[in-house]
């Protein structure tokens, strides 16, 4: 019993001292927490402090600078103020001054508007005492010269018709003097304005009619056996394919029609390129080539008719219009000769004050019927005419049509300017050419012209026969016979043959006397000694 005791005496005395050493303990952390937090607080306080006289600061300042952009804004204020008292100050003593000056103009205007109605009662009186006097004169010209008023005015009347008369008539003398006198120069200047206005001159597209096949297996391959594919094609297309005997590698397309040759150089290309070839691929090439070919026509149609911008066409007409693509007169292309006319057309019209448009629209069709003239019998001015009035084109242009190459009487403008821009086209250099066959005719027949004449030695055509030279035996004529052979020859040229441009006649008589002194140099004979 004791000893338990002394046991829980003794566990409660450690407790008590635990707990004593424990409190110590505690009391000693306590104070140094109490220590720091003193510490931290006291350092916390004086940061504040600082960070508060920061603050201050910073706002101090923004308040200063706020308190001066006030103080700024209200001056400038007080200056816009002071600025508009200032305005409205000038404003007021403007008006005032304008007040002013109206009432002023209006003291003018009352004093203008008496004056006026103090002319006006002057002018009255003025115009009762020209009434009177009038009547007084007519009383006394009556009297003086027995005329009744209407009879006086009869005979003023008269005089005064007969001399607007003469006046009409020498100035409508005067005027028809002055446009005789200057009509050649002015026709001149309105024709260099149009050429030099018209379009440029294009490269000539010259149509071709061979087709050249260098190589044999090609050859073969286009002839086929016996020529039958050759056959094949021309039944097809209606030509003549002939190889050249002297140029063997020259295949020939034998046509009058432009349309049936085109068709048969574009199959002939495109069978070239062909792997292989037969019946059926020969016929549906020809039959694309033709299809591809009137689609071309009207295109080239509705192209040309667009660009010169002459309204509402009837769709037909475009066809034939394409046409002229593949048709030459003289080596011009037709259809680029017809726009060349129709814009000569439209340029000299648009100075002469005429249709415009009516005039290109005349000038363009004025060889429409070179269109079909290897198909229909008849001149293509015939069958441009029957075209025309089919397609329901202005009389205008019909009546230009039947008159553009003088087959009738066409007195009108229109015609009038399609024969010209006609003329001017086809007569400048370059336009028209000719065959080799019909350059060498029209030099054999200019030197043929010459030579025909008594005394005549020779003749030579040269410059591409623009010019002919003539050698006459300076013994048998002389000079003045000489100038009559070239007057006969001019004159039997201009009936005889057709020709481009201008042909000079030169003749030349050329009298040398020659002679020759001397002789061969004689041998001296040795002598034997």
């Amino acid at each position: 019993m004791s000893l338990l005791v002394i046991v829980v005496v003794t566990l409660l005395f450690g407790f008590l001292v635990g707990y004593g050493q424990a409190n110590q303990q505690l009391n000693r952390r306590l104070s140094q927490a109490a220590s720091q937090a003193k510490k931290f607080s006291e350092k916390k306080r004086v940061e504040l402090t600082q960070k508060t006289q920061h603050l201050l600061a910073e706002n101090q300042a923004d308040v200063l600078e706020y308190q001066a952009d006030e103080e700024q804004e209200i001056a400038e204020q007080a200056a816009e103020n002071q600025a508009r008292l200032e305005r409205v100050s000038l404003l007021e003593k403007s008006l005032l001054s304008f007040s002013q000056r109206l009432d002023k103009q209006q003291q003018v205007l009352d004093e203008h508007r008496e004056a006026l109605e103090q002319q006006r009662a002057r002018l009255t009186m003025a115009k009762q005492t020209e009434q009177d006097l009038q009547r007084r004169r007519g009383e006394i010209l009556g009297q003086k010269s027995a005329l009744t008023a209407n009879q006086a005015k009869q005979v003023v009347l008269q005089e005064t018709e007969t001399k607007l008369a003469q006046d009409f008539e020498t100035t409508v003398r005067e005027n028809h003097d002055f446009m005789v006198l200057n009509a050649p120069r002015d026709a001149r200047n309105l024709m260099t304005s149009a050429i030099q206005s018209a379009p440029s001159d294009a490269p000539k597209t010259h149509i071709e009619r061979n087709i050249l096949i260098s190589d044999p297996k090609m050859r073969a391959k286009i002839t086929g056996k016996n020529e039958q594919r050759l056959r094949l094609l021309e039944t097809l297309i209606g030509v003549d394919l002939i190889f050249n005997p002297e140029l063997p590698e020259s295949l020939i397309i034998s046509t009058n029609d432009p349309l049936r040759r085109e068709v048969a150089r574009t199959v002939i290309n495109e069978l070239m390129t062909a792997r292989q070839l037969n019946q059926g691929m020969i016929e549906n090439t020809v039959k694309l080539a033709q299809r591809r070919l009137i689609e071309q026509l009207r295109q080239t149609g509705e192209t040309t008719w667009k660009k010169l911008q002459l309204g509402w066409v009837h769709p037909d007409l475009l066809k034939l219009l394409g046409r002229m693509q593949y048709r030459t007169s003289y080596g011009q292309n037709v259809l680029q000769h017809s726009v060349e006319v129709a814009e000569l057309c439209g340029l000299i019209a648009a100075e002469l004050g005429i249709q415009p448009q009516l005039a290109k629209r005349a000038g363009l069709l004025h060889d429409i019927g070179k269109a079909v003239d290897r198909e229909v019998n008849g001149t293509h001015v015939e069958l441009g005419v029957k075209i025309a009035e089919a397609y329901r084109e202005p009389t205008e242009v019909v009546q230009a049509i039947a008159a553009s190459h003088g087959d009738v009487d066409g007195d009108d403008s229109i015609s009038i300017l399609v024969r010209v821009a006609d003329s001017l086209s086809g007569s400048r250099p370059g336009a028209r050419s000719e065959s080799v066959e019909e350059y060498i005719n029209r030099l054999k027949g200019l030197e043929r012209i010459a030579r025909q004449h008594q005394g005549v030695k020779d003749s030579y055509a040269i410059q591409a026969g623009r010019e002919i030279r003539i050698i006459v035996n300076p013994n048998e004529v002389d000079d003045h016979q000489s100038q009559s052979i070239t007057d006969e020859v001019a004159a039997q040229i201009e009936a005889e043959l057709t020709y481009p441009g201008k042909i000079k006649i030169t003749t030349i008589r050329q009298l040398s006397a020659v002679q020759y002194v001397g002789g061969k140099p004689t041998t001296k004979k040795k002598h034997a000694s």
